[in-house]
């Protein structure tokens, strides 16, 4: 089962456990994959030779080759020289190194370095365009988000990475607000904040919650518990208005239980602990986090919790691995490329104009049925 890998700064991690590319157009799976493992220091300085690295890969020798080629040409590595091992771009180990004027880069800002196959490829028309223009798509990850005043340390952050324009994924209320108010390059990669006025393009998680509502409501479900974040983060509360709304229409009225989730498996299992104390129990869950289904599936199979005999789980985001699961989860998919489309048109007019005039859409997520929503089991007393 593949599963998201968040690499914690500093730290290495072992060959096992990183993430390996798809099999479909494997050359540019494969570059993107070991963009990913210089981003986040798995590969730094003289990279392995060919063998290892194909082994470590678990790809062929000429998929290698061309996925090489291309990062050279984008000058992710040093050319390969007879004698010589290629090595990681001097330009990639110094992030704050200052680019030729008038080719500033474009700078991802995120808590965690992106690791999620969904999120580089609706980089990709993004990254082509900028290519184009002699530009980069550079990926930072500083350890300041969990700071209650990160001001001092954003104003660093920016004054030693000129970039052209500035992307926040995943950033807390404080941080946006800073580029808010700083008048800043920036496009949010998500929903904004109340009182945050910076263009934004982000999943319509609201309505895909309302649709989950409705499918559990018909289903005679009228107690269900949704993991949310204990960070008020805006997207994880439109799922709660949707869950809300939907629940509202059934007759009589489905409950709601919010359970908080810290981002870490020990905090789901307490909820669902919590949870599965509840009189009457919920007979569904509603996760705002693919990582959350991960753990609840574990927990309940260690407890011989059946689903959906026992509880129905409906996942709202997409995951790579859900592929894996049998029987097939319920969860909501982006459509990539169309998402990557406008992404790309927005952030390059802010690239090239300064601001984006473009209107901000909530961009629909399409339902995928599964086999793990099923009617509501007798309530136990």
């Amino acid at each position: 089962m593949e599963r998201r890998l968040n690499f914690q700064k500093g730290a290495k991690a072992s060959p096992g456990a990183e993430r390996l590319p798809k099999r479909s157009s494997l050359v540019a799976e494969t570059a993107l994959v070991l963009k990913e493992w210089i981003d986040t220091g798995v590969l730094r300085g003289a990279l392995p030779g060919e063998l290892p690295l194909k082994t470590r890969l678990r790809v062929g020798r000429d998929t290698l080759r061309l996925a090489l080629k291309s990062l050279e040409r984008e000058r992710w590595v040093t050319p390969a020289v007879q004698g010589r091992q290629r090595r990681v771009a001097d330009r990639r180990l110094h992030p704050g190194r200052k680019p030729p004027p008038g080719h500033l880069p474009v700078t991802f800002l995120s808590p965690d370095p992106i690791v999620d196959r969904i999120v580089l490829l609706e980089m990709e028309d993004l990254q082509k365009h900028l290519a184009e223009q002699g530009r980069e798509l550079r990926f930072l990850s500083p350890g300041i988000f969990h700071l209650r005043d990160p001001h001092r340390h954003l104003a660093r952050l920016v004054g030693e990475n000129a970039s052209a324009a500035w992307i926040l994924h995943a950033v807390g209320r404080a941080v946006q607000r800073w580029f808010d108010q700083q008048d800043l390059p920036a496009f949010l990669y998500g929903t904004p904040f109340p009182g945050v006025n910076l263009p934004y393009l982000s999943s319509d998680w609201e309505s895909a919650a309302f649709h989950a509502g409705l499918q559990l409501a018909r289903q005679g479900h009228r107690i269900v518990g949704v993991l949310s974040f204990t960070e008020p983060f805006p997207g994880a509360l439109a799922v709660v208005r949707g869950l809300r709304r939907a629940l509202a229409t059934a007759t009589p009225p489905a409950r709601l239980l919010v359970f908080k989730d810290d981002r870490t498996p020990e905090s789901v299992v307490r909820s669902l602990e919590i949870a599965f104390e509840v009189r009457p129990l919920p007979s569904a869950l509603v996760f705002s986090n693919s990582s959350q289904l991960l753990t609840s599936l574990s927990w309940l199979v260690s407890r011989r919790i059946g689903v959906p005999a026992d509880v129905s789980l409906v996942c709202i985001p997409d995951d790579t691995w859900f592929k894996e699961l049998s029987p097939p989860v319920c969860h909501y998919v982006n459509n990539t490329k169309m998402f990557a489309h406008h992404f790309g048109q927005r952030v390059m007019e802010l690239v090239e104009t300064g601001r984006v005039t473009r209107k901000s859409i909530r961009l629909p997520l399409e339902y995928k049925p599964g086999a793990t929503i099923g009617p509501a089991p007798a309530p136990v007393a």
